[in-house]
């Protein structure tokens, strides 16, 4: 167990070294990291559909496929639904998923939101709160989260930084035996963003290709 941590450890520092090798942040349209959410937000009078598939990319075989949708409503509150669109699911389900920025400061370059936000496994909701800090050189994430399917409170944690106004890096890491580790990068152009990313179970086992492809478009007179 100790050498699996070390090595999801490694992988998060390494990842991190990564991040400040790269050029200046800018904020990214999806509006959470690979696991974990952050005080993004989809943005306002914007909406977003995000398909999110993660299996075994050796044998391509789907663990879960999900579709998401968030509907920004000012540029400090989204809402939107997600569903359980994996073929074997024997109780696939409809939950909210929510987010509402209730500090910012320009000043401290800081935020923290609350929201609520689908919990895997298992798809049950899994409120939250989180702050971030964004450095300059990168932006940090922190928060906790309760995982009913679990019955316990997980701590959460997580970089990322976007450059090119394309290009997104990101780690994340939530607590817990039945949790993960995971690195990505993102790709947005135009209306479209990609994020290909894997994820690390803490307490072992081969490791999850994620894949997200995500649409946005406007919702406001006059919008795309």
């Amino acid at each position: 167990m100790r050498s699996t941590n070390s090595r999801r450890i490694t992988l998060f520092a390494l990842t991190l070294v990564a991040l400040l090798g790269t050029a200046r942040v800018t904020q990214a349209c999806y509006s959470g990291l690979v696991l974990i959410p952050t005080t993004d937000t989809t943005g306002a009078y914007i909406w977003a559909v995000d398909a999110q598939w993660q299996g075994y990319s050796s044998v391509l075989k789907t663990d879960q496929l999900v579709f998401n949708t968030e509907f920004g409503i000012g540029d400090r509150f989204e809402v939107g639904i997600d569903v359980d669109a994996t073929s074997d699911a024997s109780n696939r389900r409809v939950l909210l998923n929510a987010k509402y920025v209730f500090l910012r400061s320009d000043r401290f370059t800081f935020s923290m939101a609350a929201g609520t936000q689908h919990g895997s496994p298992g798809f049950k909701p899994s409120p939250y709160v989180v702050a971030t800090k964004d450095w300059g050189v990168l932006r940090t994430h922190m928060g906790v989260q309760r995982n009913f399917t679990e019955n316990i409170t997980q701590w959460f944690f997580g970089v990322d930084r976007t450059f090119d106004e394309r290009w997104q890096i990101m780690a994340d890491y939530v607590t817990g035996t039945g949790s993960f580790a995971s690195a990505g990068v993102g790709w947005t152009r135009g209306r479209w963003q990609v994020v290909l990313g894997a994820q690390w179970p803490n307490d072992g086992g081969p490791g999850i290709a994620v894949i997200h492809v995500i649409l946005t478009g406007s919702y406001s007179k006059g919008g795309r």
